[in-house]
């Protein structure tokens, strides 16, 4: 049988050093290379790189920005991706659904990974939402295959959008932190800038949008007393973002954003919890990497975020909820169960989650919708 030539859209391109798109491209070709498959990766005008190949994956690059003029990016992605020969066009996002009917062809079919769901988030004003939902339904619409990154996400499309056929579930990946494997000592961290004691603090990355609790942790957290500190990684350039920076002291520290990859590595695996709070969206990245991180994960109570983590981590709905949580992992009394959490998200990351399979389910679609 004749192995699939696999196309990925809708980035920004790799090497990856944008967001979890890019990185899904990235990790996901770089296995299907070693796996013998060829791969595209077409990204967009930003992309700093200018060589026609990266691990064995073939590079395009776009002329058009994505976030400038999306409709036009993603017809020129689809077609680079078609006149080079892509069997399978796997395709980022939304904004190009449109475009779908004009660009189906038989020997070229296109499947639509939609992400979450983006117009459930509070930081956009109604009438984005309403063009983010207008999109999300084109999208449910049009595409001949939806690849949906959980269940959550699927069961909304199939309720919400009447999708009943060519739904296919294929979760984000993450890779094993190498620090949650070693004993990590405070000048370890400090040598990564990092001025905290192993196992003494404890830590939120995320995006500070509303729709993620950042604030409903941190007033959980102010709710008694505790004995480490709340760690923050996050940009704290939008609105909401300058809002809970009022909550700064001396036990709530703001760090920005961390992008050296090494430093949120041994951040993540020197913490003694890792507060998720994300409510919108399927399997999110941030949170597979703390549980591949061994991380005791504590996260807002949703379907989403149930089916990553299941029955291996706490969860709060409310900020009482929250404040329960930390002065649980405090206690030392927990250890022997925080101990059990930990292993137990660390298995389901290898298991389930790890790029190498995930990349094999790609692959088993692609080759699975070219019989059809």
């Amino acid at each position: 049988m004749k192995q699939p030539k696999i196309a990925i859209i809708g980035t920004r391109g790799i090497p990856a050093n944008y967001g979890g798109f890019e990185t899904f491209a990235e990790e996901v070709c770089m296995r299907l290379v070693e796996m013998g498959i060829e791969t595209i990766v077409i990204g967009d005008k930003s992309l700093d790189y200018n060589e026609s190949h990266y691990k064995g994956i073939e590079i395009f690059k776009s002329n058009i920005s994505k976030p400038g003029n999306p409709l036009k990016f993603y017809k020129q992605s689809i077609q680079i991706a078609q006149n080079n020969g892509a069997d399978v066009i796997i395709m980022c996002g939304v904004g190009g659904s449109l475009l779908i009917p004009f660009y189906s062809k038989k020997n070229s079919i296109i499947a639509v990974n939609p992400d979450g769901l983006g117009f459930k988030r509070d930081k956009y004003v109604w009438w984005k939402k309403f063009i983010f939902f207008t999109q999300y339904l084109v999208a449910s619409w049009l595409s001949p295959h939806l690849v949906c990154d959980s269940i959550g996400i699927a069961e909304y499309y199939q309720k919400s959008f009447k999708r009943k056929k060519n739904l296919t579930i294929i979760e984000y990946g993450t890779y094993l932190n190498t620090f949650s494997q070693k004993e990590i000592t405070k000048a370890d961290l400090e040598s990564y800038g990092l001025n905290y004691e192993p196992n003494k603090y404890h830590l939120v990355v995320s995006r500070l949008e509303p729709e993620n609790n950042v604030q409903m942790i941190i007033e959980g957290y102010l709710k008694s007393e505790k004995k480490h500190p709340l760690v923050i990684v996050g940009n704290t350039n939008t609105k909401h973002s300058q809002e809970l920076i009022k909550y700064k002291n001396e036990n709530i520290h703001f760090l920005g954003g961390i992008y050296e990859r090494e430093k949120l590595m041994i951040l993540r695996a020197a913490s003694l919890t890792y507060f998720h709070g994300h409510s919108v969206g399927g399997t999110n990245p941030s949170l597979l990497e703390a549980m591949g991180s061994k991380n005791l994960c504590v996260c807002h109570d949703n379907i989403f975020n149930r089916e990553v983590v299941q029955e291996n981590g706490k969860y709060f709905k409310n900020t009482n909820q929250a404040n329960d949580t930390f002065i649980f992992a405090e206690e030392e009394k927990n250890n022997s169960v925080i101990n059990a959490f930990k292993e137990g998200v660390y298995l389901r990351a290898i298991n389930y989650y790890s790029w190498e399979n995930i990349a094999k389910k790609y692959l088993t679609f692609s080759q699975k919708v070219m019989k059809n």
